[in-house]
């Protein structure tokens, strides 16, 4: 599966919806508002909407992804971002709630229809295909919305 279907769409689309401009973080600095927006540009990463410098190598590609996105049972907690993802550095600058939230849900559905061809490079990790963007982001998108409780 190289797409947000079935099951996991739908988990993380209910997931999205307990969300609300009160949800507080259990961990970490951002805000329900600022999570979401940087989920948004990950997704903006990888389908071309948002430059980013590929800084890949060998060993983010071929050992750090997959121990990172098939090994981990869960990421570490307070760990940096690409500053591309980052609002305190090259990130973009958070909307309303239900603008982020709406357009992440959209976000999915574009990133469903994007070919892999059109993928672009991770920051961090380099050329992925798209079963391995959509590992990734599966595996993003569940860190932080467990750091907001859903």
């Amino acid at each position: 599966m190289n797409t947000f279907e079935g099951g996991v769409k739908q988990d993380i689309i209910t997931r999205l919806n307990n969300l609300t401009p009160e949800t507080k973080r259990v961990w970490g600095k951002m805000n329900v508002v600022q999570m979401l927006t940087h989920m948004n540009d990950a997704f903006r990463i990888s389908l071309g909407m948002k430059n980013a410098i590929d800084t890949s190598n060998f060993y983010t590609n071929k050992i750090m992804f997959p121990v990172a996105v098939y090994v981990l049972p869960r990421w570490p907690k307070g760990e940096a971002t690409a500053p591309e993802l980052s609002q305190q550095e090259l990130g973009s600058k958070p909307r309303d709630f239900y603008t982020e939230v709406e357009f992440l849900k959209t976000m999915i559905d574009v990133f469903n229809e994007r070919e892999e061809s059109k993928l672009k490079s991770h920051p961090m990790f380099g050329k992925l295909s798209k079963k391995q963007w959509r590992d990734l982001l599966v595996k993003h998108l569940d860190h932080h919305l467990r750091q907001f409780g859903v």
